[in-house]
């Protein structure tokens, strides 16, 4: 779930206090889900270099490693989750890459249903344009808003990979601001896009090499879904589906 911001500032995002109330308590529900998938996480040892002491009980163990344990939105580089958000940007890069190069492989690769019947409708859309697409930086952090696990492998014997996990995670990926720009040329290596202020004038195309004009960078966010399964021996972050903030509703980061 997309958990939406309670106080004074978005007050008015709310038609009564009852609803804001309720907004609330399925933040604070989606909190402690978090939370609990951490813990489930770090007990089948699928966080990169954590390790706890299986024999806890879950009580005894939310106690102790609690901060921990609901630091799934922290962007602090010490978090148990910084691993995995840093993967999942490099994931998003390459995404982006394949389907601007219309890299049909790749994208069945990186992705899983529903999200890959949007990613290769957008393949259907075949022109004689040519793009060029630049990740510049991140503006904000990719951020973990949602983070759900659960046993997926209910077999007599445990996994070569040594986890029996399954896990999805709702990701927060923003490139406000000069993050990534997209450049489209016609057939004659004309630019169509909107030239950046620093770029030069677009000489006369000689030959077939292509003068690139940088195109004016562009805010992107994104709200993708992204699924794992720890005990397949050949199992990788994919994009399973991309959400849509309520409008009007302020995302709560």
């Amino acid at each position: 779930m997309i958990p939406y911001s309670v106080g004074f500032k978005t007050r008015g995002e709310y038609a009564s206090v009852a609803d804001a109330f309720r907004q609330l308590r399925r933040n604070v529900i989606n909190n402690g889900k978090n939370a609990f998938s951490m813990r489930h996480i770090a007990n089948a040892d699928s966080f990169p270099g954590v390790e706890i002491d299986r024999t806890m009980g879950w009580t005894r163990s939310m106690y102790l490693m609690a901060r921990r344990l609901f630091q799934t939105q922290s962007l602090s580089s010490d978090a148990w989750v910084a691993p995995m958000r840093q993967e999942f940007l490099q994931q998003y890069i390459k995404l982006n890459k394949a389907l601007l190069n219309k890299n049909r492989p790749q994208l069945l690769a990186l992705t899983m249903k529903p999200y890959s019947d949007e990613v290769l409708a957008l393949l259907e859309k075949n022109d004689a344009l040519y793009r060029r697409w630049h990740f510049h930086r991140e503006v904000t952090p990719t951020r973990i808003l949602s983070l759900r696990a659960a046993d997926g492998h209910f077999g007599k014997d445990m996994p070569p990979t040594g986890s029996r996990i399954g896990v999805q995670a709702l990701v927060r990926f923003d490139t406000e601001q000069a993050s990534r720009s997209l450049e489209i040329y016609d057939r004659e290596g004309r630019a169509l896009h909107t030239p950046a202020p620093t770029a030069a004038p677009q000489p006369p195309r000689l030959g077939k090499k292509l003068h690139t004009v940088p195109a004016v960078p562009k805010r992107v966010t994104e709200y993708l879904v992204l699924d794992k399964s720890f005990y397949a021996e050949e199992g990788r972050w994919r994009f399973r589906a991309r959400l849509v903030p309520e409008s009007g509703k302020t995302v709560a980061v």
